[in-house]
């Protein structure tokens, strides 16, 4: 058996498969943030003993983002090249709002005091100008020790070009102070621009504790309930062993974000479509991304709480309206959505577990979006009384009715996530018209079809349990580890061979890294990217690069190549190119990965006696007035079956809403494909809105 567990901020989904695609069990339950384990091993022990036996166990967590976002890691050290000491807290010159007259730069994670500078330098080509003071080190290490510190981040200027002194620091520390977690940025974030490539280091020091802590117990537990193999899944999309998370958590950082938008590729793939958007909906935020050609889009570097992080990561973006975001009123008297959360506890009002504020999943349920008689995870009653109570006095202080606050809530929360999409797409060059909606989480069917309107597409994909896609996405999900190293060439300088040569260098570390962590890399694939830029830029564009063959009428050189595609590329991201001007290698990119493992993807058991069981109709409030729809249980629709709007399907882990003017039809996979079947667009909303 394969067990995939997926913890978001409001609950922790689970799933089993047989290596056939036979779904085994589901399972959902409220997420435990001060200890994600126990929501784990919650899951786990509701599964029948012989599910668990020599199951393999993949999972995705929210424990390194959580020890970022409350501050609660480690007592971090820095050490740093002389002279360097304010590096953290220089930053860069840009602000995020720029005409905030208030506005503070987020809070380093090391204080000043805990910064340590050690006597040695290395030029940008690598050659050693100042040698290593061993005596600095010792007195720097012993400084922070005293200082009580319980990790130590190690950041020596240039040390992407050279190495050697940062390992031998790592090497003193690990020596004299075995008990202290040491990173360092060679191994972290071997490229240049020293703020961000000390940030992400820092931030890699800081939840190292957390996550290694937090793998060892679960390992051990789940030992314990007979499960042979712990994966974790990485923000790349890729799932690896614990050893590789362990060397380097920073990549653990938007674990269960990824792991959904595995999910969804493989969805559409069952579909035959290459190219979505897709849009995960949980209970605290709603998460984006783009697919193209069957792959999401990674990008090399985000902001987590004001502090930049260099790690590939699947581009997601994040938008604070999920189920359990709060609606009120801000100072001007207009309605906001989040990016405030109920969370899991309490929730929401209809969770009956003491919440009183209203929420979106309260107004899905006072709009009827949810059925008459709607279940949280198939098993817990909702209480649209108690959601109809908290959204009384928000619409008693706008003067309006509760449907009508409910329905302007369910509308911003649908605005917002639009506008969350047209940055996923739009500002990176894709026309979100001519692809589909991947709607998934606990509550992106039920907002599906209205986003696809606010930005005009006119297909919405719903996979089988659509509520546990990023569990499931954890069990589909390929072995892939990212290298990076910066060059920092003008293209004129550089030629094919110099280039196979880096290549062969980082690829023979990269392998040795992985063999060191029992990853045999010799039955994987080795993909190469590099960042480049024309002379003078400040960012750089991801171009993928062809190893082998060429086409017709192009190039043969490996550079030349190289330099046509980003000419392409960047005419396409942006709108221009300018072949005439100087363009510069800036990072090379090596991805090594394996294939998929062969996993079906699970179906929706056709039932047909479900429809008699099911609640029958309900009214449902969202659009000009009340309108009847039938309610309909997802396993009582046949292959080929059509559905006409409005209408609620309703199965364990998810509802969705069809709304008049959009037909539902399951296809040959079990999805629910949703069409629209006009041609107006009557909530198409303009970019800016």
């Amino acid at each position: 058996m394969r067990i995939g567990v997926e913890c978001g901020g409001t609950f922790t989904d689970l799933i089993v498969l047989a290596d056939d695609g036979t779904l085994q069990a589901t399972a959902k339950v409220f997420s435990t943030r001060e200890d994600p384990s126990r929501a784990v091993l919650e899951a786990l022990d509701g599964l029948p003993p012989e599910l668990r036996e020599g199951a393999s166990l993949l999972h995705g967590s929210t424990v390194a983002t959580n020890a970022l976002l409350e501050r609660r890691g480690a007592r971090l050290g820095l050490v740093v090249t002389q002279g360097f000491r304010d590096l953290l807290f220089l930053q860069r010159q840009d602000r995020e709002r720029m005409y905030d007259l208030r506005y503070a730069k987020p809070e380093a994670l090391v204080p000043r005091h805990l910064v340590q500078e050690v006597e040695e330098r290395v030029t940008a080509t690598g050659e050693v100008s100042v040698p290593l003071s061993e005596e600095s080190v010792r007195t720097a290490v012993k400084r922070l020790v005293a200082d009580g510190v319980t990790a130590i981040g190690v950041c020596l200027l240039h040390s992407y070009a050279n190495p050697g002194h940062e390992r031998r620091v790592a090497a003193m520390v690990t020596e004299e102070h075995p008990e202290l977690a040491v990173s360092t940025s060679s191994a972290v974030a071997r490229e240049f621009r020293e703020y961000e490539r000390t940030s992400t280091t820092a931030v890699d020091a800081f939840v190292r504790p957390s996550v290694s802590g937090y793998l060892s117990r679960l390992a051990a537990e789940a030992g314990r309930r007979g499960i042979t193999d712990l994966q974790v899944m990485q923000s790349n999309g890729g799932a690896v062993p614990v050893p590789v998370v362990t060397a380097r958590p920073v990549a653990m950082l938007l674990s269960g974000p990824a792991a959904g938008v595995s999910g969804a590729v493989a969805v559409a793939e069952s579909a035959g479509l290459a190219d979505v958007v897709t849009m995960d909906m949980g209970g605290t935020s709603t998460d984006v991304a783009v697919v193209v050609g069957g792959r999401p889009q990674l990008t090399t570097e985000v902001t987590v709480d004001g502090l930049p992080v260099r790690a590939p990561m699947v581009d997601i973006t994040t938008v604070g309206a999920g189920g359990g975001s709060i609606v009120g009123v801000d100072s001007g008297g207009l309605l906001t959505v989040g990016p405030r959360s109920a969370g899991a506890d309490p929730g929401p009002a209809c969770y009956g577990r003491g919440g009183a504020l209203p929420t979106v999943a309260d107004a899905n349920a006072v709009l009827g979006l949810l059925g008459p008689e709607p279940r949280l995870a198939g098993r817990f009653p909702l209480d649209i009384e108690a959601a109809t109570a908290a959204f009384t006095p928000l619409a008693e202080r706008l003067g309006t009715s509760v449907a009508t606050t409910a329905r302007a809530a369910y509308q911003l929360a649908n605005v917002a996530m639009a506008g969350a999409i047209r940055v996923a797409s739009v500002e990176r060059g894709h026309d979100p018209r001519e692809m589909t909606l991947l709607a998934y989480g606990g509550a992106g069917p039920a907002h599906a079809a209205r986003v696809a309107e606010e930005l005009g597409m006119r297909r919405v994909l719903i996979g089988p349990h659509p509520g546990l896609a990023s569990a499931y996405g954890l069990l589909v999900s390929p072995f892939r580890r990212e290298f990076a190293r910066t060059v920092l060439a003008p293209v004129g300088t550089l030629d094919e061979a110099a280039l196979r040569r880096t290549m062969t260098a980082v690829t023979d570390e990269a392998h040795t890294e992985l063999a060191a962590q029992g990853v045999d890399a010799a039955t994987a694939t080795d993909e190469w990217s590099v960042d480049m830029r024309y002379a003078g830029q400040g960012f750089e564009l991801p171009v993928p690069l062809r190893t082998t063959g060429t086409e017709e009428g192009g190039p043969d050189d490996l550079v030349e190549r190289l330099t046509a595609d980003f000419h392409t590329l960047h005419a396409k991201r942006f709108g221009h190119s300018d072949p005439a001007a100087a363009v510069q290698l800036v990072t090379l990119r090596l991805s090594v990965g394996k294939p998929s493992p062969a996993v079906s993807l699970p179906r929706v058991e056709h039932v047909p006696e479900a429809a008699e069981t099911g609640p029958g109709r309900c009214t449902v409030l969202e659009g000009a007035g009340p309108e009847p729809a039938p309610v309909l249980p997802r396993r009582s629709l046949a292959v080929g079956q059509r559905v006409t709007g409005p209408a609620v399907v309703i199965d364990e882990s998810s509802t969705a809403f069809v709304p008049d003017t959009w037909t539902a039809t399951v296809d040959d996979a079990t999805n629910l494909v949703l069409t629209r079947t006009d041609g107006s667009h009557p909530h198409t909303t303009t970019t800016g809105s």
